[in-house]
Parts: structure tokens; sequence; C-alpha cells
């Protein structure tokens, strides 16, 4: 593939587009926030959370494969590695972390806004993670079993792969687009976060069975981002019996009749 800009070593594409993909993110959300309305007061304070929460969520990431390649190596008794990252373990991380510090030091105005802020974010996670699935081509790591139909021979293999990397780019691709295209359109800021999790939960769970990668499998028949996908769209189910059902919106409580 193309693991390097210019053919300079140490400028690899991952990394580049890594950072990126996070600069875009983060430029995506202030015009989101600005267009939809949100405060400087709750602008601020997500802005800053959402910071902090990056750089957790991309220690969790190194963390999570940390153990996925403990897990492998007491399995297979071959010597464990460092090195690698996972973007469920930064996702759980993240999220945890954007969640954890708002119930804690938010004011109640602030939290008030925590559920439109966080749709406003939704394309902004996928804009991230698109970029680093574009880095993981280029790279030439996440790819998928090998195969005698179409597919690529990526960096330091001797077969040709299914390019589950690209598949994956290119879905996040298409499922950006349409979620901005509801945002910008129709102006709906109540469920592109569930849209998210239900579709990306569902394309995960089955292009897993194309990357057949099972490191740090602890599930039977399950590989550990199967299992966080599972998890992943329970989560959205919950998330919608909440909102359309009950009513209630995260840190805002019931919504009343009229509103």
């Amino acid at each position: 593939m193309y693991p390097s800009l210019f053919g300079v070593e140490f400028l690899d594409m991952f990394t580049i587009l890594i950072i990126a993909g996070i600069f875009a993110a983060v430029i995506l959300f202030r015009y989101l926030c600005g267009k939809f309305g949100i405060a400087d007061k709750p602008y601020n304070f997500y802005s800053l959370n959402a910071v902090i929460s990056i750089a957790v969520g991309l220690i969790c990431a190194f963390l999570f494969q940390q153990l996925y390649n403990l897990i492998d190596s007491i399995k297979t008794g071959e010597k464990f590695t460092w090195g690698g990252i996972t973007f469920f373990g930064g996702l759980i991380g993240g999220v945890l972390t954007f969640v954890l510090i708002t119930v804690f030091a938010a004011k109640p105005e602030v939290k008030k806004e925590f559920w439109h802020v966080a749709n406003l974010a939704a394309p902004c996670i996928v804009l991230g993670h698109m970029f680093g699935r574009y880095g993981c081509f280029c790279a030439g790591c996440c790819y998928g079993k090998p195969t005698d139909g179409f597919g690529f021979v990526f960096y330091g293999l001797n077969y040709k792969a299914i390019p589950t990397n690209l598949y994956e780019a290119l879905f996040l691709t298409v499922l950006f687009a349409v979620i901005m295209f509801i945002l910008l359109r129709f102006g709906r800021t109540d469920f592109p976060l569930i849209l998210y999790g239900f579709a990306y939960s569902v394309f995960r769970f089955i292009i897993e069975f194309y990357r057949g990668d099972d490191r740090g499998s602890f599930i039977p028949g399950l590989s550990p981002s199967q299992f966080q996908a599972i998890i992943l769209f329970l989560v959205a189910a919950a998330l919608t019996v909440l909102i359309y059902v009950f009513k209630i919106t995260p840190f805002a409580g019931k919504k009343e009749k009229g509103e």
C-alpha cells in the first residue's frame, strides 16, 4: 500500500491520518455547535470534555489491544508483544470519560444540552474513525482473510487479503454522508447517535467474519469486536426505548407534552 508519505519512513500515513481525523472532527464539532445554536457555556464545557475524552480514548485504545495481545499470548504460548490499538477500546474509554465528566463536573444548565451535543458529536466520531480506517488501508493493517478473489497484497504479506479496512472506510464515508444529510437537510438532532450505534454495530459484527481476527477472544465463536458490537447495538436499543417510548432524555429528564 502506501505506508509512508513521500517514502519518508517517519511520516507514516496511519499516524498522519489519525491526527488529521482528530483535527477534522474538532473542526466539524465547532461548526455544528455554531449552526445548531449551542451556547458558549455548554460548547466550552463539552469541547474541553471532548479533548480530555479523546486523550483518554487513545490511551484505552492502546491498553485494550495490549489486553488482547496478552490473552492471545497465553492461549498460543507465544511471547507477549506490545503494540497496536483497537477502535472499540478507544470508543469505550472515550465515551465513558465524556459521560463521567458530564455527571460529576457539568452544571444543570449544561447537562440539559448533553443529548443535543452528543448527537452533534456522532458525525464527528464517524469522521475521525473514517480517517483512521483509510490510515489502516494505507499502512496495510486490519486487513481480512486470504482470498483468491478481489483483494490486495498488503505491506508485509505474500498473499492477497480481503480489504476489510477499505470496506470499513467506505462504509464510514457513506454513514458520515447520511448523518450529515439528516442534520443539515432536516435539522434532526435527536437520533444521529442512535443511528450510528445501530448502523456501525451491525456492520462491524458482519465484517468481522471476513476479517477473521480473533486475537484476545474470550467468548467462543465471537471476536472481541463482535462482542463489543453486540453491546453497542444493545445500548442503541436501550436509548431508543428511553427516548422514544418513555420520552426521557439523558440528563434532561422526562419530556413534557408540547415541548
